[in-house]
């Protein structure tokens, strides 16, 4: 099956599908990263509030305000 084919079949899916897919696809690709797993287990159980971020400054790193531009 050629990427093009793969493409618009993914596409055709319904949302909740698309979404099976892609949680799929990242596990898939953090398999390959070394310690990935530890290190965000790690950042999960971080209960540290001087590494908290506010909800403006998580979207101004994520790009989502105007001042990230």
């Amino acid at each position: 099956m050629s990427l093009d084919v793969l493409i618009s079949e993914v596409r055709a899916l319904p949302a909740d599908a698309r979404r099976k897919l892609m949680a799929f696809l990242v596990s898939l690709q953090d398999e390959g990263r070394e310690g990935c797993a530890s290190k965000l287990t790690q950042k999960i159980d971080d209960h540290s509030p001087d590494r908290w971020l506010t909800a403006e400054e998580c979207e101004r790193r994520l790009g989502l305000t105007d001042e990230s531009k």
